[in-house]
This record gives C-alpha cells, sequence and structure tokens, in this order.
C-alpha cells in the first residue's frame, strides 16, 4: 500500500537519510516545529514501515570478504519452503522473487570463497526444488546508498506535483 507524504515527512525523512542519529530536537529546530511534532511523525513513519531505522555494517571490516548475488531456480511447488530456508541463512542479506528462468534473486555475505561454496553447493543445492543457481561473485562494491527523498521528490514530480519546498 502507498502512503501519501506531505512536506513536513519529507523534510524529516531528508534529515534522517542524511543522519539516522540526528536528534528530533535538531530535526524541529531546523524544520521550525516542535519537537514533540518530529518525533511523533517518525513514529508513524515507523509503524507504517514507510522508514526503519538501522545500524549498516561494513561487511569487509567485520571479516565478510566473499559477497554475492544467487540468480536461482526453484521449480514452483516448492518456491515457499525454499525461500522460507533461503531467507532463514544467516549469510542471506536480500531476496526478492523475479521473473524469467531464475526465480529468486539473493544476495549473500560469505566470509571467503570457501564459505560461498559451501553455502551453495552443501546447503542450497540440498534443497529439493533448485534447479539451478548462477552465482555472480561482487568484486567491488560502488554505491551503499538506496534510493531516497530524492526518489519520493522524483516522484512527486513526475506525477506533477509541485516542487518540493526548500528544507531550510
Amino acid at each position: 500500500m502507498r502512503h501519501a507524504l506531505d512536506d513536513l515527512d519529507v523534510s524529516i525523512l531528508s534529515h534522517l537519510e542524511e543522519d539516522g542519529r540526528r536528534s528530533y530536537s535538531e530535526i524541529a529546530d531546523a524544520l521550525g516545529v516542535a519537537v514533540s511534532t518530529v518525533s511523533s511523525r517518525v513514529a508513524k513513519l515507523i509503524e507504517r514501515s514507510v522508514v526503519s531505522i538501522t545500524a549498516i555494517i561494513n561487511p569487509q571490516e567485520v571479516g565478510m570478504e566473499a559477497p554475492a548475488t544467487l540468480l536461482i531456480a526453484i521449480q514452483p511447488r516448492y518456491f515457499d519452503d525454499v525461500v522460507e530456508t533461503v531467507i532463514g541463512c544467516p549469510e542471506v542479506t536480500y531476496a526478492s522473487m523475479t521473473t524469467g528462468r531464475h526465480n529468486l534473486i539473493v544476495d549473500v555475505l560469505c566470509r571467503d570463497a570457501h564459505h560461498l561454496a559451501e553455502l551453495v553447493t552443501d546447503r542450497l543445492y540440498a534443497l529439493e526444488g533448485i534447479q539451478d543457481i548462477n552465482v555472480a561473485f561482487q568484486l567491488q562494491k560502488f554505491s551503499v546508498e538506496q534510493a531516497g527523498v530524492s526518489l519520493i521528490e522524483f516522484e512527486k514530480r513526475a506525477n506533477g506535483d509541485t516542487e518540493p519546498e526548500d528544507r531550510r
């Protein structure tokens, strides 16, 4: 379900996107609103699953040197069971149903090539219903950013809404 965001929501999200540790009082001061307003807006955005506030760990700094993307082909009748098992693996950081020959895409973080091979050959290929796994070892990461406030503003302009207000 899509949630309508007003200019204040977008401004608050912009501040949190820049620094998720920014205090509500700093945001309130910058936007000229009460701290309670920021606090209640953030609580509603979290409750509606518009935003979550988490720490992002640098995988290489904690010994995960083998990130990979797996394209997995699963027989349809086994799809739900395989997905449930796959997303339960601690190495999995992202999973999504896709179209085409491979119907599941999964990002994983492994310690090294041996760990990645063990995950794919010993654990995943052992699951009933898996037909094929295409492993793309990630050689170099270029960006860790995700579409955020800039995408919201782009969509507003594409839908004919007015330009975003100055966030002060």
